[in-house]
């Protein structure tokens, strides 16, 4: 009977030795932590960025809902008519009603109500009545803007369509100053707090400073300062990313 030689070398018959099989162990640690830090920067890159288009998002949102109300503040549909008052700016706008808010109230005369919906009161010629808006914009205790909105006929019946709803979230700091014309020429002559001019109908604009932050914490843990209008708010260290916003409108109704 023929028997064939095992021709293969000692060192493969025997398999692996024990360094071999440690330095393949170590190896494979090296791969594993290397994709790990890999898939983790690469999840922190795309936490930091969708953080930030949530903050560029909220902010945009609430310039153009807030521009939107100071534009059309004091608008009357026939401003020779002594029936649609031309309030504007209201009383109860001030300043600081907390350490993180200003309150600014805006009312117009509108044909369609806090939700954009055309009033289905009709005048005299079938179109929709004009009734009275009345906005208000702060942040409220859970740190969002928050709008309150009323809309009837006169002021004893107002009727509030959204109560104190928060809009934008995660805001800091809410503060607003206003461009006052003292001398009748059509032009900003000094920029006050709220309720500090003399006559609401020579506010030709107001300036909005918003903070607002990111729902994660995505960057370094350390505290900042950020100048917000006339007041200084000193963030937390937690991580979040935070912009702020600053944005001018006009009262169109008291331009000259």
């Amino acid at each position: 009977m023929n028997f064939v030689a095992n021709t293969l070398p000692p060192r493969l018959q025997s398999g692996f030795t024990l360094i071999e099989l440690s330095l393949v162990v170590l190896l494979s640690a090296f791969l594993i932590t290397g994709m790990v830090q890999i898939v983790s920067a690469a999840s922190g890159s795309f936490r930091l960025q969708d953080n930030q288009s949530e903050v560029m998002e909220n902010g945009r949102y609430a310039i153009a809902t807030m521009s939107k109300s100071i534009r059309r503040a004091g608008f009357s549909p026939e401003p020779w008519n002594p029936a649609f008052t031309r309030d504007g700016l209201m009383p109860g706008t001030v300043d600081r009603i907390s350490s993180r808010s200003d309150r600014l109230i805006l009312r117009s005369w509108s044909d369609t109500n806090c939700y954009d919906h055309q009033n289905p009161v009709r005048d005299e010629n079938g179109r929709p009545a004009f009734h009275i808006r009345e906005s208000l914009f702060d942040l409220n205790s859970v740190g969002d803007l928050a709008h309150t909105c009323r809309y009837g006929p006169d002021d004893a019946e107002l009727i509030t369509q959204i109560n104190h709803n928060g809009f934008v979230r995660n805001a800091e700091s809410f503060q607003a100053l206003y461009g006052e014309d003292t001398t009748a020429d059509g032009l900003v002559d000094r920029w006050v707090k709220g309720s500090e001019w003399a006559a609401a109908d020579q506010v030709l604009a107001v300036r909005i400073g918003l903070l607002l932050k990111s729902s994660d914490p995505v960057v370094e843990k350390t505290t900042q300062s950020f100048g917000v209008l006339d007041h200084t708010h000193q963030s937390r260290a937690d991580g979040r990313l935070r912009h702020l916003f600053v944005f001018t409108s006009v009262i169109r109704s008291n331009q000259r």
